[in-house]
């Protein structure tokens, strides 16, 4: 993994208007992401999927959009979790 880890800012600020893959993400009690290392990223959130997808599993990542965003992303990010097989 070339990346260092990076905070939730510094995503943001890196990777603006995209969406993220993070692998180890630190959380808070709420599960509210704090930072990680980006592992992936990209404007077509259809490929977060292919990415996910070619991980060893078990795996601990999240995903997050460092933009604004729909309804309908908005609902997607409450509803993705991989680690629920």
């Amino acid at each position: 993994m070339n990346e260092p880890y990076l905070t939730m800012a510094e995503i943001e600020a890196k990777y603006p208007n995209e969406w993220v893959l993070i692998d180890r993400p630190t959380t808070t009690k709420f599960q509210e992401v704090l930072g990680g290392y980006v592992i992936f990223h990209g404007h077509d959130r259809s490929a977060i999927h292919a990415k996910v997808d070619e991980l060893p599993t078990p795996f601990n990542v999240a995903v997050r959009h460092t933009g604004p965003f729909n309804t309908d992303e908005e609902l997607y990010l409450l509803n993705v979790n991989w680690n629920d097989e």
